[in-house]
C-alpha cells in the first residue's frame, strides 16, 4: 500500500471508522498470520494469537503518531501478543536488556513449487529439506528467530528490524550474524547426513 493510501486509512481509523479499520486488517492480516505461524509452537492457536493482536492494533491505533512507522509498529504489536502468550503459558521468553521485539511484513516463506519434472525421490527429498529448514529455524533461540524471520523471509531492511524491534543496528547485525551462523552449521549436520 502506498504511504499516502495508508496515511489517510489510518486517518480514517483513528476517526472511528469501523470499515477503513477493516481494509487495514484485510491489508495487513497475512502480514500477521505469517509472522505469527513462524514464532508459535505448531499445538498454538495462531488465528486466535492473530486476532488479539488486532485488537490491540484497534485498541491502540490512536497513539500512532508515525504512520509511516506503521508496518514496525504493527511488528512489534504481533511479536509482543507472542511472548505475552508465551508468558501467559508458563514460557520463558529469552530477553536480553537491550531489546523490545518486533516484525514485518511480506508474504513469508515460500518454498520453491515442485517442478512437475522432478523425480520421486527428488520431490521426496525437497519435502524433507523444506521440512528440515523450518525446524531448523523453529529450534533458534527467540532473539535470533525473530530477526532471520524478518531478514531472510519477510526481506526488512536492517533499518526497518532496527526500528520495528526498537533496538540498535548494530545489535540487527549481530543476531543476524550469530542467527546466520547456527544456520550454516546445522545446515552442515543435515548435508554430512545425506551424503552418508
Amino acid at each position: 500500500m502506498k504511504d499516502q493510501n495508508l496515511e489517510n486509512l489510518i486517518k480514517l481509523c483513528q476517526a472511528g471508522n469501523r470499515q477503513a479499520f477493516a481494509t487495514l486488517v484485510k491489508t495487513y492480516q497475512q502480514l500477521v498470520f505469517n509472522l505469527l505461524y513462524r514464532l508459535v509452537p505448531r499445538e498454538w492457536d495462531v488465528e486466535d494469537i492473530a486476532q488479539e493482536v488486532w485488537i490491540k492494533i484497534y485498541q491502540s491505533l490512536n497513539a500512532l503518531k508515525n504512520v509511516a512507522s506503521f508496518r514496525s509498529w504493527l511488528y512489534r504489536v504481533t511479536v509482543n501478543t507472542y511472548y505475552d502468550r508465551m508468558r501467559q503459558k508458563g514460557l520463558k521468553v529469552e530477553v536480553s536488556l537491550d531489546e523490545p521485539f518486533e516484525t514485518e511484513e511480506g508474504e513469508g516463506v515460500r518454498f520453491p513449487l515442485v517442478d512437475q519434472g522432478m523425480l520421486p525421490e527428488e520431490i521426496l527429498l525437497e519435502k524433507e529439506w523444506q521440512v528440515y529448514l523450518e525446524k531448523i529455524i523453529q529450534d533458534l533461540p527467540e532473539q535470533y528467530k525473530i530477526v532471520i524471520i524478518m531478514r531472510e523471509i519477510d526481506g526488512l531492511s536492517y533499518e526497518e528490524i532496527s526500528t520495528a524491534l526498537d533496538i540498535s543496528l548494530g545489535t540487527v547485525k549481530s543476531r543476524i550474524a550469530r542467527a546466520r551462523e547456527k544456520l550454516i552449521e546445522d545446515l552442515s549436520k543435515y548435508f554430512q547426513e545425506v551424503k552418508r
